[in-house]
């Protein structure tokens, strides 16, 4: 184990809260920004330069390429959790292997999950209602996820690797790189090459790819505790199988999002048109930008918790998680402010003057965001429950959001048609939240 590395363990055991906070979450939080303002101008393009028909291509084609995040976020956070706990406990031999028992199941997901996608990716947008122009864009859009989709799923799990073994301030740099590349790339073949959405997933897919690379490159160099090599490539079942329950909540979480994503798609092409799916997409653009912050929080505390219950430090895992709830209750709150003080200028950001897309976005937006700060709670919830190694709680949590979402939006499309649609979500985070708080009690 390097000096520098021992340090920065050490640390995590016995350094102020306040200032591990500051030191973990902060470049994290700036990371997931970056993130969220590529994000948003990813929608900015498609809206301005491909307009109402490329933003529902693309809301009905990200849900389902999505699950490539899904799958990198179990593996990155369920390997994250086990690592930090095995190194509080002071195994570090162990903590080696998971790393490399993490890029080996990487690359066996991308292979089988990639193929699937390309073979059934077309069918899933005829099931949702995509037709005509929009389902050929989509189509395209789906390819080119699933043909370079191993990126995006290294990319998650290894960034969370990464920020574990005590480099946050590089993951943050490595994801400002990330995102003004695909800035660049969104320009190049979007504007410059009108390629549409095909454009769009390439360009994503070429910044995964870059900061997919840059996140391994740490792992194979000498000076990293957790260096992989050949015999911790060798996958050892019993491994495969802590990372995979461990992880098995941000599984969960990630396909909450895209289940969520297909969901609202599917009902408001019911009980609406392809103009309702446009304004979703403007409130999901929004919406992922608080999310990625509250996701910053969620993984910057991630090394705090795990660590420090893995050497036995109940006390000091209890005040990183209030600290953590405090600043996402904050964020969520000027958001919601911010989101019902100006929607118009929110909407004219990603469609510019459409005087028909406007007004259905703006309503969205006003039944909708009220959910926010609960979603930012459970999110930081769930994540916390699955660092202290409670999977049972993390992933009922999870699990429990995706069938009440199911229940709620469809129940509510028929009550109340497009309003019930948007309602869905924040009546059914707040119940979850009530549930969340009960079990939290208990720690």
């Amino acid at each position: 184990m390097t000096a520098s590395s021992t340090a920065s363990h050490l640390s995590l055991r016995n350094d102020s809260i306040f200032r591990l906070f500051i030191r973990y979450t902060m470049p994290t939080i700036a990371a997931m920004l970056v993130t969220g303002i590529y994000v948003a101008i990813d929608g900015m393009f498609v809206g301005h330069f491909i307009g109402e028909k490329g933003l529902a291509g693309i809301m009905l084609g990200y849900p389902i390429g999505s699950t490539l995040y899904a799958v990198g976020a179990l593996i990155g956070m369920g390997a994250s959790a086990l690592v930090s706990i095995r190194l509080g406990e002071g195994h570090t031999d162990k903590a080696r292997m998971i790393v490399g028992n993490a890029l080996f199941l990487s690359l066996l997901a991308a292979v089988v999950i990639c193929t699937l996608g390309i073979i059934y990716g077309e069918p899933l947008l005829l099931w949702l209602g995509a037709e005509g122009e929009i389902l050929q864009m989509a189509s395209d859009y789906l390819f080119w996820y699933f043909a370079l989709g191993a990126f995006p799923v290294i990319s998650m799990a290894f960034s969370s690797l990464l920020r574990n073994d005590g480099q946050p301030n590089r993951v943050t740099l490595i994801m400002i790189f990330g995102g003004v590349l695909n800035v660049v790339l969104d320009w190049l073949f979007i504007v410059v090459f009108p390629f549409e959405l095909t454009g769009a997933a390439i360009a994503t897919m070429l910044s995964q790819a870059a900061t997919s690379l840059l996140c391994l490159q740490h792992f194979f160099s000498p000076k990293t505790t957790l260096r992989i090599q050949w015999e911790t490539l060798k996958l050892k079942w019993d491994t495969a199988i802590q990372i995979i329950r461990l992880g098995f909540s941000s599984l969960l979480m990630y396909l909450y999002l895209s289940v969520v994503l297909t969901l609202h798609n599917k009902a408001f092409l019911l009980v609406g048109d392809a103009l309702h799916v446009a304004a979703y997409g403007i409130v999901s653009y929004t919406e992922a930008f608080f999310y990625l912050i509250f996701e910053g929080i969620a993984l910057g505390i991630q090394p705090i918790t795990s660590y420090n219950t893995g050497a036995g430090q109940t006390e000091r895992v209890i005040k990183v998680r209030n600290l953590a709830f405090t600043v996402t209750l904050l964020f969520a709150l000027f958001g919601v402010v911010m989101l019902y003080s100006f929607p118009e200028y929110v909407v004219y950001l990603f469609a510019g003057d459409n005087p028909t897309l406007q007004p259905e976005a703006v309503n969205g937006m006003q039944l909708y965001f009220w959910g926010l700060p609960m979603e930012g709670l459970l999110l930081v919830g769930a994540t916390y429950f699955q660092s202290i190694n409670r999977a049972k709680e993390a992933s009922l949590l999870t699990g429990g959001k995706l069938i009440l979402i199911t229940m709620f939006i469809f129940t509510l499309a028929n009550v109340a048609g497009v309003n019930g649609v948007w309602i869905a979500l924040p009546l059914c985070s707040s119940l979850l939240t009530a549930w969340m708080l009960f079990a939290l009690r208990r720690t």
